[in-house]
């Protein structure tokens, strides 16, 4: 497969967690709680054995858990606490059916024991969700910036390059951190909220630059798939087939924008025709999924990586029709709003585009908004 020379050479940025300060406190945290896996760091039985000259019968033993701050950040204690709540709760929300569950809660936390990156990847969507789920802001400060610190570590692990000297076991390691980080950056976008209004992204801008890392990361996923496929983590990638059918509207829907697109090629000799004919064609897939009942978890993502570079460009330049169809490819992300990591970003996308849409063009958007339960507004 050819990829793009931008997505071979650098990870697109996200401004709004690339702009963060990374405080010195976690970070050592972090840093410790890697090293500390090493085996010449751990005490053995005999270590932890009073020497006769240290005992007194006047003095008391020490509490257990008058632990030193030094002894607290040796153990990783917050780490532990992370992986915890991802083997309790956090591995539900990426998993499909009872298969995937298994997966996610041993089996990749197993891999991640030989994978400091998928380690960490792990950590930091753990951390991402406790933070979303705390009323205290003081906690849910000190997990985002936990999760900010573990996700820079897990993106030195992503290989765009080429996957051909991996093992089975870092194969699937791989597979599962670039899952991991794809709901990492729609998750973190919803719950950093601690913004002034005037330092909020633009939510187009912002669904762009979260589009093209989730773009990045498919194209370093799909390196591995055919050797996850004839693995241990094939329930992940099995096609899905017990979902109950929706009435398939894909076809009617895709036919109208297609005629749409033959239409504005008629109009302006400057409408870019082919991509979008594209760009359609690979939402129909998306959509026709959808319709039959197929688990959105399983292609959602997969029209980032497939429709032409220039896509995203015309969306950043508020081409009308390139926002209809956006707003039609909202409706599969509506579709996965009960995932805490995604959320209303379905909704958030389709009143945005409303927004930014003249009177005009906002009746070729009129199936997502009934899709999503949404009216458009009077004009």
């Amino acid at each position: 497969m050819v990829l793009s020379h931008q997505l071979r050479i650098c990870r697109p940025r996200l401004t709004r967690l690339d702009t963060k300060a990374r405080p010195a406190s976690i970070a050592s945290s972090v840093s410790s709680a890697t090293t500390s896996m090493s085996s010449d760091s751990l005490p053995i039985m005999t270590d932890l054995m009073p020497h006769p000259a240290d005992i007194s019968t006047k003095t008391p033993p020490p509490q257990i858990n008058n632990l030193s701050s030094d002894m607290e950040e040796t153990l990783g204690l917050q780490d532990l606490e992370l992986m915890m709540h991802w083997c309790t709760t956090t591995y539900r929300s990426m998993a499909r059916d009872h298969a995937a569950e298994v997966l996610w809660q041993t089996v990749i936390p197993r891999l991640s024991l030989r994978s400091p990156s998928l380690r960490h990847g792990l950590l930091a969507l753990s951390a991402l969700h406790v933070a979303g789920t705390t009323a205290s802001p003081e906690r849910k400060w000190r997990y985002l910036a936990a999760a900010r610190e573990h996700q820079s570590q897990a993106l030195l692990g992503i290989n765009v390059d080429g996957t051909q000297e991996f093992t089975d076991s870092q194969c699937d390691a791989h597979f599962a951190l670039c899952g991991v980080l794809m709901v990492f950056s729609f998750a973190y976008c919803l719950i950093d909220d601690d913004m002034e209004d005037e330092e909020r992204p633009n939510i187009l801008d912002e669904f762009l630059e979260v589009f093209q890392l989730t773009r990045w990361l498919v194209s370093a996923m799909v390196m591995t798939l055919e050797r996850v496929t004839s693995g241990e983590l094939y329930s992940l990638v099995r096609p899905d087939e017990t979902r109950p059918r929706m009435p398939n509207m894909s076809r009617l829907v895709i036919s109208s924008l297609q005629r749409q697109n033959e239409t504005e090629a008629l109009r302006d000799s400057n409408h870019e025709k082919e991509t979008y004919n594209e760009t359609i064609l690979h939402l129909s897939n998306s959509l026709e999924q959808l319709m039959n009942g197929g688990e959105p978890k399983d292609f959602a993502f997969c029209w980032c990586f497939h429709i032409p570079v220039r896509y995203p460009e015309l969306v950043a330049e508020r081409t009308p029709f390139a926002l209809v169809i956006l707003a039609h490819y909202a409706v599969v992300l509506h579709h996965l709003r009960d995932s805490w990591w995604m959320g209303d970003w379905g909704t958030r996308l389709l009143k945005e585009i409303v927004d930014e849409l003249e009177p005009e063009w906002r009746e070729l958007i009129a199936w997502p908004a009934d899709a999503m339960g949404w009216f458009l507004p009077e004009e």
